[in-house]
């Protein structure tokens, strides 16, 4: 191996390296200005149900869903209707006071006791 060879793979493992680095750093500011973005889909509560899934109140869009959450598959259960999500956001405020339960446990508290 003579001495330009050395010399093309040091500066071919060094562009490597440059490009690495700003690549790194261009993902990180647009992961910091994607997370500002993100607006559109919030989890407004999550229980979990065993070890491999759980059911999850869903705002996309403005619109309300009961999803299951599971190891192998994602299901909308339920689209909320109006009536609710205003039991939903009552509970949150309720909940933002002082409540342990967290507002899926009150929810389904609260609906069997009014059936």
């Amino acid at each position: 191996m003579d001495l330009s060879s050395v010399l093309s793979i040091v500066k071919t493992i060094v562009v490597l390296l440059i490009i690495i680095a700003i690549a790194n750093l261009s993902l990180k500011y647009l992961n910091r200005y994607m997370k500002k973005q993100n607006k559109i889909i919030k989890i407004i509560e999550r229980v979990s149900v065993n070890n491999n899934s759980a059911l999850t109140i869903v705002d996309i869009c403005g619109k309300y869903y009961l999803m299951s959450f599971t190891s192998t598959e994602n299901k909308i259960l339920k689209e909320l209707d109006k009536e609710e999500i205003q039991y939903i956001d009552e509970m949150e405020i309720q909940r933002s006071h002082t409540d342990p339960k967290g507002k899926l446990g009150n929810i389904f508290e609260m609906r069997k006791k009014s059936e």
